[in-house]
């Protein structure tokens, strides 16, 4: 429930309860209007029976002074027998009631319900027993609804709601803005800050959470800065090795053979090295594109030849427009296509093809690596492409950091564009990069 409508609810609340605390208090006290009147009422209808008693024997004088007393307190009058039969009336007819309730006014005065209906007895000395039934003028709605109050509570509830209502939303709309700034923080935009600057406690907490953004936006910054500081200095040493094994002339076949399997560590950590600097450079913004048009089915050849010379034999088919061109930095488009690709090839059986997809509709560029392998299992698709994230398959099947998908997306990302993973369990992945035409 929002927090504005709680409020309300809570002065609602306390509202009806100050009413119902009145309304006790005024029942419970001496001052009590509804039951002082009631009581009122059967001290008249007591009255009324003494001045008629004497005319019970007189059937004329006894309706003209029903007649009398009804006009002059301006109430409907009826006077019946034990047996239920009128004796007099005067005004509106008043229904006899049942036998059972004649027999109980025939002893005291009670109240009957309606428009304020009383009855009770009336006796003459040596006579049965008769009953008076007494009923005042008035509109109904003043005697069996208590209008005026609803309507006064009604009128309370109305102006609470026009006093409260601004001073929840006063209270709520900071938290509002609060919430949806944590969580476009949560979401990963570091730049989100509330803004607001109230000296009261929301506006405390709102000053601390940005103080919060800032600082933990600095500390990622500068993760981020050594990250690309140290992958920078390595490849230097990288390179100085590679080429120191490029000129090592092995004896023999076996230190020939060891000397190309250290060659390919060294060269599986420069593309991690290069992985890691290209990303941490993105996140950094220290990385310009340089946007150009460019031929995707270029880019999916180039990729192509690459994957052949690292999977020799795999069957890798491109299927993409030769007039399909898109905006873009080739490099840092071609880098992670080849990502999307060595994913495929690595994750999949040698006897498997891979396809490379290209095509637009919408508004968009799109390029998409297929596969046939074992594909991803659902819980794992949301997490492929976080950084260092490889599924429980992977890892047994073939080397690697879980860099290259993290790479893809922020390249993604970095163009206005998006990367998305379609999988079924034991039919395939599809990777599909799309970006503004």
């Amino acid at each position: 429930m929002r927090l504005s409508l709680r409020i309300y609810l809570a002065l609602l609340g306390v509202l009806l309860a100050m009413g119902a605390a009145s309304a006790g208090i005024a029942y419970f006290t001496d001052h009590r209007p509804y039951r002082w009147a009631r009581q009122q009422g059967l001290r008249q209808v007591t009255h009324l029976a003494h001045n008629l008693a004497p005319d019970l024997d007189a059937p004329v004088a006894l309706q003209r002074r029903c007649q009398q007393i009804g006009a002059d307190l301006q109430v409907d009058l009826t006077v019946l027998d034990a047996a239920g039969r009128p004796l007099c009336a005067s005004g509106e007819p008043i229904a006899t009631p049942e036998p059972e309730t004649l027999t109980e006014l025939s002893r005291e005065p009670q109240w009957l319900g309606g428009r304020f209906l009383m009855g009770g007895p009336i006796r003459l000395s040596g006579a049965p027993p008769s009953v008076l039934l007494v009923r005042p003028h008035g509109p109904e709605e003043h005697f069996a609804f208590p209008w005026r109050p609803l309507a006064t509570l009604s009128i309370l509830l109305v102006l609470g709601f026009v006093v409260v209502s601004p001073l929840s939303r006063s209270i709520t709309r900071p938290l509002e803005t609060l919430a949806a700034t944590a969580d476009r923080f949560g979401a990963g935009d570091f730049e989100a800050r509330s803004g607001i600057s109230g000296a009261d406690e929301v506006g405390r907490l709102a000053r601390s959470f940005d103080a919060m953004a800032a600082r933990i936006q600095a500390a990622r910054k500068a993760e981020k800065e050594l990250l690309a500081n140290v992958s920078h200095e390595l490849r230097t040493p990288l390179t100085r090795i590679r080429l120191a094994l490029e000129l090592v002339e092995p004896p023999d076949d076996a230190v020939r053979a060891r000397i190309a399997s250290v060659s390919d560590d060294v060269n599986e950590l420069e593309r991690l090295v290069a992985d890691v600097l290209t990303a941490s450079r993105l996140e950094l913004a220290q990385l310009p594109l340089t946007k150009a048009p460019v031929r995707l089915a270029d880019l999916a050849h180039k990729s192509r030849r690459r994957a052949l010379d690292l999977f020799p034999g795999r069957a890798i088919d491109v299927d993409v427009p030769e007039a399909l061109t898109v905006t873009a930095d080739a490099s840092l488009l071609s880098r992670a296509l080849d990502n999307l690709v060595d994913n495929a090839c690595k994750y999949s059986d040698a006897d498997q093809p891979v396809r490379i997809e290209g095509g637009s509709a919408g508004g968009t560029v799109s390029v998409a690596v297929v596969d046939q392998g074992a594909g991803i299992e659902e819980a794992d698709l949301a997490r492929i492409f976080d950084p260092f994230f490889r599924t429980p398959s992977a890892r047994g099947r073939a080397a690697g950091f879980g860099l290259g998908l993290a790479l893809a997306r922020r390249i993604a990302e970095a163009h206005g564009g998006t990367i998305a993973a379609t999988s079924r369990a034991g039919q395939g992945t599809r990777f599909e990069v799309a970006l503004p035409a």
